[in-house]
């Protein structure tokens, strides 16, 4: 039997990056324009595991506002424009351990990050933390039919990186990466274990994954997977 894991995906925003307040502000500021009021616990509670498409389908349905061809248009790009103002001003950061425990990681097995967020944010966080070398794949969300929490993503994503490894990678050798609650309880459901971190959820929130953490950093993480590759600096 070959050793667990063979890969390891990641989740972006709230795992790699505290990046959930920018995606929470871009939502608010966007609403507003069409009379449509987020709370932060609002935005915590109920669309942390969506990507865009998703959220705004949901907050409109549940606001009984019309959702029409124009106004998705309308929404997706003005969020868009306002995170990617935020990122270009610098107003995010990788959350704690996380630099230390990719490039703990990286040199010992296959990256990739599966994400709801655009492929331009995710892109230009990386870059900005200094990662974006360690991850060979990286799904967003417009490269899915269908967005988080359905794990259409991440099974995608074991395809592409089994095709650019030549490794025969399935769900129940890759260690999957996550906060959303929703997302872990999909993700396992297909044969992923998960490895949750307490960054958007507390830990009695997260049941689904076979491991929680409260952080990434790699001493941390070493003691919940002993098993696990990983260089401790």
């Amino acid at each position: 039997m070959l050793p667990f894991p063979q890969a390891i995906l990641f989740d972006f925003d709230g795992v790699i990056v505290n990046s959930e307040p920018l995606h929470f502000q871009a939502f608010v500021k966007t609403l507003e324009e069409h009379d449509i009021l987020l709370t932060e616990l609002e935005y915590y509670a109920e669309l942390i595991g969506f990507d865009d498409k998703g959220a705004f389908k949901y907050i409109f349905e549940k606001n009984k506002k019309p959702l029409d061809p124009k106004t998705f248009l309308e929404v997706m790009t003005r969020k868009s424009k306002l995170m990617m103002q935020m990122i270009e001003d610098k107003q995010f950061a990788a959350l704690p351990g996380v630099e230390a425990f990719v490039r703990g990681l990286w040199r010992n097995y296959p990256l990739a990050i599966c994400s709801g967020a655009l492929r331009e944010e995710i892109e230009a966080m990386l870059i900005g933390i200094n990662l974006r070398d360690c991850f060979s794949i990286i799904t967003a969300a417009e490269d899915v039919p269908v967005g988080k929490p359905d794990p259409m993503g991440y099974l995608q994503t074991v395809r592409l990186l089994s095709e650019k490894t030549r490794k025969k990678l399935t769900p129940a050798n890759c260690l999957v990466v996550e906060d959303a609650p929703s997302v872990a309880k999909t993700v396992s459901a297909v044969g992923f274990p998960v490895l949750a971190v307490t960054t958007s959820y507390p830990a009695d929130k997260l049941g689904d994954a076979k491991w929680v953490v409260d952080s990434l950093e790699p001493r941390v993480v070493k003691q919940k997977i002993p098993q696990l590759e990983l260089a401790i600096g």
